[in-house]
Formats: structure tokens, sequence, C-alpha cells
């Protein structure tokens, strides 16, 4: 969406957002998502569900699919998801936002972060004694990770509208050249996270006469 966006999250709206209450959070929570993207709406700006942690991943997935069959929400294209790469699962996550937004005849938009809780998912990894985290330890596997997703993401494009979020120059440079040399309007775009990435965007956002690489750059 060209214009502006915002992102939500759904633990903010109600005080008991767990899979232990996850009737309670259908019943409440949602009409209040719902509320909320129907002014979204009205004023055409972008609203996306934002990352939590893996242990609610499930709940925002199952509401996103209920507000995409919204009959009020048909043919809008401002409805999207923030996945988060160092997550293993994310793959599989834009593998379902994929198959539903072709099962829903819209075009999702997806925004690509590298993630945000890594400490408390390792810490609470650790206290409740599981076998394995289900986020990468190492953060060249997240790097090489955000790619792949990114790969992922550009080859459904009449599906999903990527927004790569990320202040790392490398990973931005790897992404422009993964989506090639035919840029068209609308096809995908960056994201500077706030407070970060200032000076590298300043390289990105204009044209290419001036040295620019001509794409857009969503900020904060």
């Amino acid at each position: 969406m060209k214009g502006p966006g915002i992102s939500i999250k759904l633990s903010a709206l109600h005080p008991r957002y767990s899979r232990a209450q996850y009737d309670r959070v259908m019943e409440v929570l949602y009409p209040r998502l719902l509320a909320l993207t129907l002014q979204a709406m009205q004023y055409d700006i972008g609203i996306n569900i934002d990352a939590e942690e893996a242990e609610r991943l499930e709940i925002p997935l199952d509401l996103l699919e209920r507000l995409c069959h919204e009959p009020a929400l048909e043919g809008w294209k401002g409805i999207g998801f923030v996945v988060q790469a160092y997550q293993k699962r994310c793959p599989f996550v834009i593998d379902f936002l994929i198959d539903l937004a072709q099962r829903t005849q819209r075009r999702l938009m997806v925004r690509l972060v590298k993630g945000a809780y890594w400490d408390s998912e390792i810490k609470r990894t650790q206290v409740d004694g599981l076998e394995d985290y289900p986020v990468y330890t190492l953060k060249v596997y997240t790097d090489v990770a955000y790619l792949a997703c990114a790969r992922q993401l550009l080859a459904e494009l009449d599906a999903i509208y990527p927004q790569f979020a990320t202040h790392n120059a490398h990973t931005l440079s790897a992404v422009y050249t993964l989506a090639g040399d035919s840029y068209y309007p609308g096809q995908y775009e960056f994201q500077c996270l706030h407070g970060m990435g200032e000076a590298l965007y300043s390289q990105v956002v204009g044209p290419e006469e001036q040295g620019k690489l001509a794409r857009p750059c969503r900020h904060p």
C-alpha cells in the first residue's frame, strides 16, 4: 500500500492472550480486531498484526484467517502480518500466509523482520526444560533464514506484498539482488526500523540518477 500503515500487538487488546484462554480470546478479542481493521480500511491505512512470542503464534494466525474471510473486508489489500525470521517455523508460516491469500483471493502484506524476543525465547525454553529452542541460537542462522524467507515471499508476488524491515546493509543488498532489476511500483518495499538505519536508507530512497536504489522505504 502507498498510504500509511500501523502495526498492532494483540496482547495489548486482551489481558488473557494465551492458548489456555483460546475461546475467550476469540470471543472477546476478535470483535476488537475487526473493529480496528474496519476503521483502518475506512481511512485506507494498512494494518499489520505484529509479531509476538513463539508460543503465541497460533492465535494470531487463527485470527488472521478469520479476518481474511470477513465479507466486509472483501477486496481490500490492507491486511498484513509480521513474520520473524529467527523463528524456525518461519518458512511454514509464510507457506500458510501464501495459501491463505490464495484461498481468500487477496494480496496480504507480509512484514519480514529478524525478531525481537530472542532473550526471552531462550530463557523461557531453558526454564521449561524443553529439548530445543523455537528460534535460531546464532545470528548467522537468522541472517540466512531471512534471505530464504525473502526469496519465498518474492516468488509469490500475486499473493504477497513483501515488506522487508531491516537495518542491516548486507541483508538489504541481498534482498535487492534477489528481487532483480525488473522492479515495478507495488512489487515490494523496504522498511526502516525505528531509530535505526536512517543513514542506510538515505542511499536507498531516491532516483538512480542520484546514485540511489530507487526503491520505496516506509519510515516509522
